[in-house]
């Protein structure tokens, strides 16, 4: 009776184990990008930019950011966003808000301000 009971068990983990290792192996990469916060996540850019010193557009180019660049983070960009609207908006609610914005990024080590609107989510 207790081989039966422990069959049963281990029949029963084996099964939810491979449920749950399907299930995430299900999750898109776009799913895991989503966050409620843009700081969270990475970007890839959209064209070329001169990376410059500080938000205004007469900054000093302290650099460039290729287009196609990824996993760039944000640091932090103004105006501030509007986080409700972050997070419960569409990507392109979300992308609108980008496009609205300068904002501070790191890309492969190199710091500095570009427009959001040359940002996508990754």
């Amino acid at each position: 009776m207790l081989k039966r009971i422990a069959l049963f068990v281990l029949a029963h983990m084996a099964f939810f184990g491979v449920a749950a290792a399907i299930v995430a192996a299900s999750t898109t990469n776009a799913d895991a990008q989503r966050s409620d916060n843009p700081y969270d996540m990475r970007f890839v850019t959209t064209e070329e930019q001169p990376l410059r010193a500080g938000p205004e557009a007469d900054s000093a180019v302290s650099g460039t950011v290729a287009s196609g660049v990824r996993d760039i983070s944000m640091r932090w960009c103004r105006p501030e966003f509007d986080f409700q609207g972050w997070m419960f908006g569409s990507p392109g609610a979300q992308q609108r808000q980008l496009d609205e914005r300068v904002c501070e990024i790191n890309a492969n080590g190199q710091v500095g301000f570009i427009p959001g609107s040359a940002l996508r989510v990754q």
